[in-house]
């Protein structure tokens, strides 16, 4: 580890370093075609300056030593396709050596990552409907070139602040100016962006949360967002923490806590001691990863260094069978264990979840009597640790914690090592998930997540914790039962399993026939480069020789 770190901000997209959604509640995301190379380099360099980077805002002070710039109105951040890098006719030696993933885009790795399997039932014996064809039309062609993502916050009605839609409206002035079409079709509707906020909630209700994970504001009217989303959990905690990302060493050694790699337990290394931040080239380009090598990049290398990989993935959620679902395994649940029906419910959906609904993780707090007593002894916390700092090695058989559970499968933690987490190190990913829609009570409605997953090996890291650990079961002890909540259901059967201790009488819950809670919309693969990048690319000056 590299606790002396220093990270040129002014040369990295802000998104990267920087979790938007908490101080931008609201974001649109357009896509954009490119007709004219030449023009469409005018375009990056022009639409450069607006780009948001990694310099730290006066409201992160706490995590650096000097603010270097005001926190903007509107975020802007862009990306781009492997299409999108040939439409702007960079040299065929730096496309060349692109990752093949990325190369392929996420359409075409749609089969490994689950998204195409057939998904439903046409009524006819025999057929099924094709998962890609259920996508939004702009991710169901091959035109996405550039991603533009726009995040601003909200005013006291949940409405995104004017500086918005002036910024919508000078992407779409510059849009004609540079012959770039901006492709409609974010929904069934034809929408010309996506959209997505935050859910939100009166500001004369009471904290939903009853965490510090909570982005309420003070205000008498109105409402403020909420970190959940349309299943009802509490979203957006323990992403990982990398050398450099908070400014300093101490603010990256307080933020790995839970958050990052754990270390091999060894006499008198207290456990707080034993979390460090992840290797920086784990999620930015041109560094030194876990195995202090650097990943192999394209010519030249300034295009590549300060930069990552992007997949934006669509997610629907059926709300409706989520919740017809959990109603009646609660009742057979509550029959067969004697508890209140409402209990049962919250204990199924931790189970599966690896956090109970309010985001107390099961593994620290496996039963109602202790979830209630976690949230009583934390109520004052100023921290997230209690909601970070835990591992898997006292439960290695999930019976407080089920090793099937989405959120022990996505973070393995110290799972499959129970000395340290040296094999989840090299498969972690960061997370920028925000809703989008308005929750309804029914599977038609177009609500969901639009999920944000960041890292510097699509690969490895990314795919491989899409196919290997949440759409099959076999690290988890699953066989082929996929994830509980977003595991395709690949057209059959799948269940889950709430283990007990072997040394009880009690019986090991089946829960069956568990339905498509998610379905994948669409997305794509889409490179962030650095500003020199940006600055290559739009003169025209990235030929390696």
């Amino acid at each position: 580890m590299n606790a002396d770190r220093e990270l040129d901000l002014a040369d990295i997209q802000g998104n990267i370093l920087q979790d938007f959604v908490s101080g931008f509640p609201a974001a649109r995301f357009f896509v954009l075609k490119i007709n004219a190379p030449y023009k469409a380099r005018q375009f990056v360099l022009e639409y450069r300056a607006k780009v948001t980077t990694a310099l730290r805002w006066a409201s992160s002070k706490a995590f650096a030593q000097d603010v270097q710039t005001s926190k903007p109105d509107v975020a802007i951040n862009i990306g781009f396709t492997f299409a999108g890098l040939l439409a702007l006719e960079l040299p065929t030696r730096t496309l060349s050596k692109l990752p093949y993933e990325f190369i392929n885009g996420m359409k075409m790795r749609a089969e490994i990552l689950g998204d195409a399997v057939n998904v439903g039932n046409t009524g006819v014996e025999g057929q099924f409907v094709d998962a890609i064809s259920q996508w939004d039309p702009v991710w169901q062609g091959a035109q996405s070139h550039i991603i533009i993502g726009l995040n601003s916050d909200i005013d006291s009605e949940g409405n995104p602040l004017p500086g918005m839609d002036r910024e919508t409206k000078a992407l779409q002035e510059l849009c004609a100016k540079y012959d770039l079409e901006i492709l409609s079709g974010h929904d069934k509707n034809g929408a010309l962006w996506q959209d997505a906020c935050a859910l939100l909630a009166p500001n004369t209700a009471p904290n939903a949360s009853g965490n510090k994970q909570t982005m309420a504001k003070n205000k008498a009217t109105g409402y403020h967002p909420v970190p959940r989303e349309h299943f009802g959990f509490i979203d957006g905690i323990s992403n990982p923490v990398f050398d450099g990302q908070f400014g300093n060493p101490y603010a990256d050694q307080m933020m790995a806590i839970g958050n990052g790699k754990l270390l091999p337990a060894a006499k008198g290394v207290s456990d707080l001691d034993r979390w460090q931040p992840l290797a920086t080239g784990e999620f930015l380009l041109g560094y030194p990863d876990e195995a202090q090598e650097i990943a192999p990049m394209s010519a030249p290398n300034e295009i590549m260094r300060n930069g990552t990989f992007m997949v934006f993935r669509k997610l629907h959620e059926n709300v409706k069978s989520f919740n017809d679902y959990f109603d009646g395994a609660a009742a057979v649940y509550a029959k067969a264990n004697n508890v209140p029906v409402a209990d049962a419910c919250a204990i199924l959906k931790a189970k599966m979840a690896g956090r109970w609904e309010d985001g107390v993780p099961v593994e620290v707090a496996p039963t109602i009597a202790e979830w209630n007593q976690f949230k009583k002894d934390h109520e004052n916390d100023d921290t997230d640790w209690a909601y970070t700092n835990f591992t898997y090695a006292a439960d290695p058989d999930g019976t407080r914690c089920p090793v099937a559970s989405h959120m022990r499968r996505a973070n393995t933690r110290d799972d499959l090592n129970l000395r340290s987490s040296a094999l989840n190190n090299r498969r972690r990913i960061l997370r920028r998930g925000q809703p989008y829609g308005k929750t309804t009570m029914d599977d038609e409605g177009d609500h969901g997540i639009i999920f944000l997953i960041m890292c510097a090996d699509l690969a490895r890291q990314f795919e491989f914790v899409q196919q290997q650990w949440i759409n099959y079961g076999l690290d988890a002890n699953a066989g082929n039962d996929t994830c509980p909540i977003v595991g395709n259901r690949r057209g059959g059967d799948s269940k889950f399993i709430v283990p007990v201790d072997p040394k009880s009488d009690a019986v090991p819950f089946v829960a069956a026939g568990l339905p498509q809670f998610v379905e994948t919309r669409g997305g794509d693969y889409f490179f962030l480069p650095s500003m020199t990048a940006l600055r290559m690319i739009g003169m025209g000056i990235t030929d390696p020789t």
